[in-house]
């Protein structure tokens, strides 16, 4: 356990896990053992730092001093910049150093405390006798009963073991009376009613709504006079919140400090080859009908250039003669010879427009048929004109 012993305090302080660092403030009475909800978790995302003020001087006379040992104990680490997590009197704590140094704090969480005396709903002096165990004969019970109202009925019904831990830890580990009687009279004594308006880090207020020693509408104030600060009120909690809530507790600590993970650009994935679909069976539905007269007409278009290549391939025409002899010859025998031609041309064309009708029942292939007949006739007539022959 490392000890940093300075010219008037001697601090213990225990480091565990890696990351940004964080530092832990106890509450009055409470020691590192006090974060025994807190390490197990938080280490994992952070460096978590708790320490203890074992021996202090007479000089210490408000929360100034406690921030000033905080302050030594960061520059002793070399840390230049953490997050700093302060419960009841370690939240004025936390203020202060704050306050007096933004430099060093990064984000804030307060829990279960206010911003003083000045806070919009006091301690009752009823509960202000049972925290510092007045009536009580023993220092057991006094103990005993200052956890009683720090913590829920239901907590210590559902944590009974958990709840003698603590009050036997409590005990076991308490503070001097000459150090517990400065530290409370420190808090007494803090007002920053006027100055957490000036706090810039990013702040967390985290409180229970069964808060007996700081009533949940200091936690309001406290989070309105922050500016931008956030807050979060636990059912079923009061003071001790960080314990009888540690796990929501925690994962709202983690979530407020944790820094987001920077995610790289992924390279845009390279998309499968487009595949031809290959139609084994025919299909139902308009788009196959829509499809097969596709295919239908193409057929048609195919049998009509066929139609016209024969027609042209047939007819052998000869050349022009330019001699008067050539003339002179009889007209009978050519258009005898033209007119045959013409007749089997008709008779090919005829023949592929029977095939190509029995083909098409439907009405779309009918208007495609007579539209190949149009054409076989304007092509018709244009050859008897090109011929000279009479319709």
């Amino acid at each position: 356990m490392p000890v940093l012993v300075t010219h008037d305090a001697s601090i213990d302080y225990d480091v565990c896990g890696k990351g940004p660092p964080l530092l832990l403030i106890s509450g009055l009475g409470f020691g590192r053992w006090g974060w025994f909800k807190q390490i197990p978790t938080l280490s994992r995302y952070f460096r978590t730092i708790t320490f203890d003020i074992r021996s202090a001087q007479k000089n210490l006379t408000g929360v100034a001093d406690l921030s000033a040992k905080a302050v030594t104990l960061l520059e002793h680490l070399n840390i230049q910049k953490a997050h700093v997590l302060g419960t009841s009197l370690g939240g004025f704590v936390a203020q202060a150093l704050a306050l007096e140094r933004p430099d060093l704090v990064d984000r804030l969480v307060l829990v279960c405390t206010s911003y003083g005396i000045r806070g919009p709903q006091p301690m009752s002096p009823q509960v202000l006798g049972r925290m510092f165990g007045l009536r009580s004969l023993h220092p057991d019970s006094a103990v005993r009963r200052g956890l009683e109202t720090a913590t829920c009925g239901a907590y210590r019904s559902r944590h009974s073991e958990e709840f003698e831990q603590i009050v036997h830890w409590r005990l076991a580990d308490s503070p001097s009376l000459l150090n517990f009687y400065q530290q409370a009279m420190a808090g007494a004594r803090f007002d920053g009613s006027h100055d957490v308006r000036k706090i810039s880090a990013p702040t967390l207020v985290v409180h229970g709504a069964d808060d007996c020693y700081v009533p949940v509408a200091n936690a309001v104030a406290l989070a309105k006079a922050i500016p931008r600060a956030k807050l979060r009120v636990l059912e079923e909690a009061a003071h001790l919140v960080f314990i009888e809530q540690a796990k929501e507790v925690n994962k709202e600590v983690v979530s407020f400090l944790k820094p987001c993970k920077v995610r790289r650009k992924q390279k845009p994935k390279k998309l499968p080859a487009l595949q031809k679909t290959v139609l084994l069976e025919p299909r139902k539905g308009w788009k196959h009908k829509k499809l097969l007269m596709e295919q239908k007409m193409k057929q048609l278009v195919e049998r009509t250039e066929e139609v016209k290549k024969a027609v042209a391939s047939s007819l052998r025409l000869p050349e022009p003669q330019r001699s008067p002899r050539a003339q002179r010859v009889p007209a009978k025998p050519r258009t005898e010879k033209l007119q045959q031609i013409y007749r089997i041309a008709k008779a090919k064309i005829g023949r592929q427009l029977r095939e190509a009708k029995e083909g098409f029942t439907s009405v779309k292939s009918a208007v495609w048929l007579r539209t190949a007949h149009e054409a076989a006739s304007a092509w018709e007539k244009r050859l008897r004109a090109w011929l000279s022959l009479s319709p």
